[in-house]
């Protein structure tokens, strides 16, 4: 038997000061062997306002962890012999349509993210709506070569799962996981009866502009939900029962919940996502990876106001479920958990726990010095301490790292974009904040784009819309080009297409699609995506 007590010991004083850091109200977590719980702990506050603090009891929305129990359910209707993964959607769904020049979409390339279509808009509780909105897109490369993440694919995979059993999603996804794991406090619908019993989900107060380590939280909108996409609501012990039954190939307390045949399907590497976010390799619901010689299977989950963390060391034997009432991340705390349970069951030394609030700092950050020239202004960013900063209006500001060449400059004037840095090759060649270009003197960026269409002016703005996921975004100029961005995401290129529409994403494989309309006065006043509208707003 390991002795597991110190590591305990350290790892629950990392997460009273990391979710301090990371400014998360309350947490509930729980790590588990293959055949029980290891450590709990439910932390924080489930609701600031009345100080009521997260217990063993407290739901928390797990986000798209609930996609693999989606694809659990879809493999014992394999098993059985009453689907097959291989056949277009259409065989169960007549009504599926996508554009497309390439072979039919099945229910693997959904499961996979690999069907070439968009990830949604959220913006209607109906699966049907959104997926019936396919119709108006275009697969954007052949089926299985491609990932981009789509929610509206599992959506479909839920009216599958429907149709294919004769019940709803949701008591489908009850009684072929849930209810045979044990998982009494787990339910597979977002309601309002569960509404008192849920921690209290938070956002940032300030939606329309990037969120810094300190920002302001105000709580999330509350909506129902039911879509095989994300609509599992838990409490860690719950989901430790999950994860020891992945753990152990798809064995639960009861006997097999998906046979050793269908594990290695749910687990196998189809893809190799290329969008930063989803790791190595992507299976069914579940991203794979190597870890220093060990296997790690994990999910992360996202809803407005909660976020979530799954992940497993296959050799080791040990995995972790994190949920929390916040939109910062907890893998980090995953991975570090992991890390330090390996340790201790090594003999080895604990490693450090480093809460690092610098930690996409680069570490050569004297490339980026010097004094960046634009139209109407300049900055000047200069290393303090290792660390950039920029000076404005007299004040040393500290940037913060969002990723590679992104930063948050806090300060009003700044922060409702981020400071870019480009580059040619390891160069760093000049900035982009919003529309404005800098060039870092004596060089300057190099624009080989054509003059920009006088029609392209009454795109840019800021649209907003009452979808709680898709709050707001701006579309900038920025010299000849267009740029979208999404403050809780980052920006993309805006890429002009000949039906009028633009494609978001540099990437000609990417199937986002955004439309602008309405023209008055020399604005547009609508700006469309796949299933949902945002509209211009008073607030520039």
């Amino acid at each position: 038997m390991i002795d597991f007590k110190d590591a305990f010991k350290a790892l629950d004083e990392y997460y009273i000061r990391k979710t301090a850091a990371d400014n998360v109200p309350g947490m509930a977590l729980a790590m588990t062997d293959r055949e029980h719980t290891l450590h709990s702990r439910s932390m924080g506050y489930s609701d600031l306002a009345s100080k009521a603090k997260v217990t063993d009891e407290t739901l928390f929305q797990i986000g798209s962890i609930s996609k693999s129990f989606t694809d659990i359910a879809l493999l014992q209707l394999v098993e059985r012999g009453r689907l097959d993964l291989h056949a277009p959607v259409t065989d169960y769904l007549p009504w599926f349509e996508v554009k497309s020049k390439h072979p039919p979409i099945t229910l693997h390339h959904l499961m996979t993210h690999t069907a070439g279509i968009p990830m949604g808009t959220e913006s209607t509780v109906a699966a049907e709506s959104e997926v019936w909105a396919l119709r108006e897109a275009e697969a954007s490369a052949p089926p299985g070569e491609f990932f981009h993440y789509s929610n509206t694919g599992y959506k479909a995979l839920g009216l599958v799962l429907e149709a294919v059993t004769g019940t709803t999603c949701s008591d489908a996804v009850m009684k072929a996981v849930i209810e045979p794991l044990g998982m009494t406090r787990t339910y597979a619908s977002i309601t309002n009866a569960l509404r008192k019993a849920t921690a209290v989900g938070y956002t940032w107060l300030h939606d329309d502009r990037l969120a810094g380590r300190k920002a302001e939280l105000a709580a999330a909108v509350w909506s129902e939900s039911t879509s095989a996409d994300g609509s599992i609501s838990s409490v860690s012990e719950d989901m430790a029962s999950f994860v020891r039954m992945l753990l152990k190939h798809g064995t639960g307390p009861r006997g097999r919940i998906i046979t050793e045949e269908s594990f290695e399907l749910l687990t196998n590497r189809y893809i190799t996502p290329l969008d930063g976010y989803h790791g190595e390799s992507y299976g069914y619901g579940l991203n794979i990876e190597d870890n220093d010689g060990h296997q790690f299977v994990w999910h992360t989950g996202g809803m407005v106001g909660y976020t979530s963390s799954m992940l497993m060391d296959m050799d080791l034997g040990i995995g972790i479920i994190i949920l929390t009432n916040s939109l910062s991340g907890p893998d980090d705390m995953s991975r570090h958990s992991i890390q330090v349970m390996r340790a201790a069951a090594e003999q080895k030394p604990l490693p450090e726990a480093v809460i690092d609030p610098h930690a996409h700092m680069p570490k050569n950050p004297e490339r980026y010095a010097g004094i960046y020239e634009g139209d109407r202004t300049a900055i000047s960013i200069s290393v303090k301490d290792r660390l950039l900063a920029a000076e404005v209006n007299g004040e040393t500001v500290v940037l913060e790292g969002l990723r590679e060449d992104q930063f948050l400059l806090d300060h009003p004037d700044f922060n409702r974009f981020p400071l870019r840095f480009v580059r040619i090759g390891d160069d760093i060649t000049g900035l982009v904040h919003g529309s404005d270009s800098y060039s870092l003197e004596p060089r300057a960026i190099q624009s080989t784009v054509p003059k920009t269409p006088q029609a392209w002016k009454a795109f840019v703005g800021h649209y907003r819309s009452h979808n709680s996921w898709m709050s707001n975004i701006r579309v900038v100029l920025r010299g000849e080009e267009l740029a979208y961005i999404d403050p809780s995401v980052g920006e993309e290129p805006l890429v002009s297409l000949p039906d009028g529409s633009f494609r978001i994403g540099g990437d000609p494989r990417s199937p986002e699609r955004i439309r602008f309309d309405m023209i008055i006065g020399g604005k547009a006043f609508r700006a469309c995506l796949l299933g949902g509208c945002l509209h211009r707003s008073f607030v520039e």
